[in-house]
This record gives structure tokens, sequence and C-alpha cells, in this order.
């Protein structure tokens, strides 16, 4: 999952939608300098992350990137989970999009960011990046500057054509595995107060 399912799994607490963004940008051991609610934050989504990188149901949808994709695959499956998600708001959002990413933005610059986190905020929130989650060249943009910076651009054309091809079964997919990701949330959340 990419920002947009991570801020929505920590909906309605701003520091965990907060933590959905940051986490990214947080690596190592969560600092001790950060804000305990933040800190909480950080670790759903860490806990999100190693949940869904071993789950079935999304390992299956690797499978459809083909074995030259392999590598980037939970990466890019990321960014189509969010594709999907920002498509299909009505059955899993809450409200309306454009108010839910605006209530992100707010969650989000409430914090103090690290330099390459502020960066990439400011350009989210100037775009309003996570409503152009919905529109497929928004993440076929996304997805092309990860092969790039991965050093596997030759392959492109490729994602292309499987993303015309296999989208189909890539919603499929996350209509099978966000629900378990809503629940793992759920049971994080509570455990962890």
């Amino acid at each position: 999952m990419n920002f947009l399912a991570h801020c929505l799994l920590g909906y309605p607490e701003t520091a965990l939608i907060a933590g959905g963004f940051i986490g990214d940008f947080v690596k190592g051991p969560v600092p001790s300098s950060l804000p305990s609610d933040l800190a909480r934050g950080v670790r759903l989504h860490r806990h999100l992350d190693s949940t869904s990188n071993r789950m079935p149901e999304m390992r299956k949808s690797y499978v459809h990137f083909g074995p030259d994709l392999r590598r980037p695959a939970p990466v890019l499956l990321d960014l189509i989970a969010d594709h999907v998600l920002a498509l299909q708001w009505g059955r899993y959002g809450i409200g309306e999009l454009t108010e839910f990413t605006t209530t992100c933005y707010k969650a989000i610059g409430r914090y103090p960011l690290p330099k390459d986190a502020k960066l990439f905020y400011d350009r989210m929130k100037e775009t309003d990046l996570l409503a152009g989650y919905a529109k497929r060249e928004v993440i076929e943009r996304a997805m092309f500057y990860i092969l790039k910076r991965l050093r596997f651009d030759r392959f492109e054309q490729q994602l292309h054509e499987i993303l015309n091809i296999k989208f189909d079964d890539f919603c499929h997919d996350f209509h099978e595995y966000f629900p378990l990701l809503g629940e793992v949330a759920e049971t994080f959340i509570a455990e962890e107060h």
C-alpha cells in the first residue's frame, strides 16, 4: 500500500494518518525524538507493510507483473493499490476523496518532517497527489519513475501493457486483501493504545 491506503487505515487519528506518510521516510529504529503518538503511527505503517508483504492475497498479485518485474513488483503493487482504492473510494473511503486528502495534508502538516519528506509533502499537497492517484497517468508516471530509479526502465512498455491486460486481476486481488489489511490495522490500533 502507498500513502493513500496508509492514511485511510490510520483514520481518524491525526498521528496515525501522519505516520502513514512519514513512515516511508523514517529509516531504522523509530527515533525516540518523535512525539509518542506519531511514533505509534510509524509503527502502524511498518506493521502494515510487513504484514502485507507476507500476505498470500498480495503475493499472488505480484505474479501479474511477470518474471522481469518480480523484484520491483511489491513497490509497483503499492501504487496500484492506491489507484484501485482511489477509483473505489465510494466503497472503501470516508466522505469525498478530496475532502479526505485535505484532512490528510492537515494531519501530516502538524508534525515536523525530515527534509526529504517535507519536499515530497509540499509537492504532494500542492498537486493533491493523493486524489490524483485516481488517474491512470499519475500512477503510471510514478511507476515509471520507480522503474528508472531501480534501473528497470527498459521494462516501461512492458509494464504499460501489463497494466492494460491485468488491471481487472489487480482489482480483484485488491478486493481480497484490502479488507484484511483493514482488520490488521484495527487490531494493531486496539492493542497498541
